[in-house]
């Protein structure tokens, strides 16, 4: 399945994997020192630790 993951910063990519949960594990290695969460349509953000989430996965959203 095909997961889109945005972030860090402006960047906006896409990721193959089996699940929501491999995906999420594949782009926290990629990313060790990024908070990595998934909203509700299943998109990936990937943002600084110290940005607030909900802000950060906003700006995110808006900027694509």
């Amino acid at each position: 399945m095909l997961y889109s993951v945005k972030g860090p910063v402006d960047q906006c990519d896409e990721i193959n994997a089996n699940s929501l949960d491999d995906a999420l594990t594949s782009v926290k290695n990629k990313h060790p020192e990024k908070h990595v969460a998934a909203d509700a349509s299943e998109t990936i953000y990937v943002c600084n630790t110290a940005e607030e989430l909900e802000a950060c996965q906003a700006r995110l959203r808006d900027a694509h």
